[in-house]
């Protein structure tokens, strides 16, 4: 087992998902070669995207998710992940299982029993179906769908049926209503896919979680799929050689080695990343995520946790930044962690430059 420094884990899973090195071409290649993205936060979800992209903006990652090359439903954890069209289908039937046992309390607290929830999957595939004929419908226009079938309830209740139908694969993302979420059947948006299933396609997620995310610990990688730990290890031992075991910092880590050239670190002026807080370089990692910050900065963090966005500097963790949008200019408020040299300040707000520029809107930004 070879042994590897963290500065260098966090460079290597920084290229291996694009944010180093070679950038992709279209948004559903960036949604592929990681395999999911997390998207509870579109706007900053679809930023995620086209970070990764060689030359693109906020339209046209809009633009693949109205067309369906990318989905947004809910999928490997009890949040709302991107996937590619094409792997929707056997990554639902990997995981759904697991993540709809750890959603059942919640379902039952908002009266939803197995019972119930067979009949609302009914209703919901054929009202969403019967919509979507003329427009795909929003959650309200579901609602009120249900409604008018027997099935009245609140906001809170419609939402986890929904949710419980994406995570059964019979409904997932429509077309955008402007800033509003819609809904379609599954077997208009994803009507085929990859052809796997079992040990297979456990096999398979496994191996595509560490090319396009790793080095990561086992941990990481259960967390991320809502696997056990004895799923990964069995599908590590399946994959042999093609992972890699490393050590660091006394973790054990595993990844998929590549053939690029990994990229130096910059010596003449600091690298930033502006990140979503769920960017899956981020928060992808809740075993090994101290290593890219390993001075323990994030700890100190404004009480508002849920409205905090990641900023990197050459590869660690140097700031917290909340986004909000007023009168169609974003407002970025930058928390730094630690004293910014003037070279790291012009840094940070030239990647928020390019944040604007991508998402064709004016970024006012404070960083004290």
């Amino acid at each position: 087992m070879r042994v590897m420094h963290a500065a260098e884990v966090v460079r290597r899973r920084l290229q291996a998902q694009h944010l180093r090195g070679r950038r992709l071409e279209h948004p559903a290649e960036v949604v592929s070669a990681l395999l999911a993205v997390q998207g509870q936060e579109l706007p900053v979800a679809r930023w995620s995207l086209g970070r990764r992209l060689a030359d693109a903006t906020d339209a046209d990652v809009r633009r693949a998710l109205d067309d369906g090359e990318v989905l947004r439903t809910h999928a490997l954890r009890p949040t709302w992940h991107l996937l590619a069209r094409e792997d929707l289908r056997w990554v639902l039937a990997l995981t759904s299982p697991r993540v709809l046992r750890a959603c059942a309390p919640a379902f039952r607290r908002t009266g939803l029993d197995d019972e119930t929830l067979a009949r609302t999957d009914v209703l919901v595939a054929r009202v969403v179906e019967r919509l979507s004929a003329k427009a795909h419908p929003t959650r309200t226009e579901v609602g009120a769908a249900l409604a008018a079938e027997g099935f009245e309830a609140g906001p809170e209740t419609v939402g986890f049926a929904m949710m419980h139908a994406e995570l059964g694969g019979l409904v997932v993302s429509g077309r955008a209503r402007g800033t509003l979420h819609t809904y379609a059947p599954a077997d208009e948006r994803a009507p085929a896919g990859l052809d796997l299933a079992g040990d297979e396609a456990l096999v398979e997620l496994v191996r595509r979680f560490l090319a396009g995310h790793g080095p990561a610990a086992v941990r990481d990688v259960a967390w991320w799929a809502t696997l056990t730990l004895t799923q990964v290890r069995r599908a590590l031992a399946a994959l042999g050689d093609a992972v890699e075991r490393v050590e660091v910092d006394g973790h054990e880590l595993w990844w998929v080695p590549s053939d690029d050239e990994l990229a130096a670190p910059s010596s003449d002026r600091p690298r930033v990343d502006v990140l979503q807080v769920y960017d899956e370089v981020f928060g992808s990692f809740p075993t090994t995520r101290s290593l890219a910050d390993p001075a323990g900065l994030g700890a100190a963090r404004p009480t508002d946790y849920a409205s905090l966005h990641v900023v990197l500097v050459d590869e660690q963790l140097t700031a917290w930044w909340q986004r909000r949008v007023e009168r169609g200019v974003v407002e970025a408020r930058v928390h730094p962690l630690r004293a910014l040299s003037s070279a790291e300040r012009a840094a940070v707000l030239a990647e928020f430059e390019a944040y604007g520029r991508f998402a064709d809107q004016e970024v006012a930004v404070t960083l004290p």
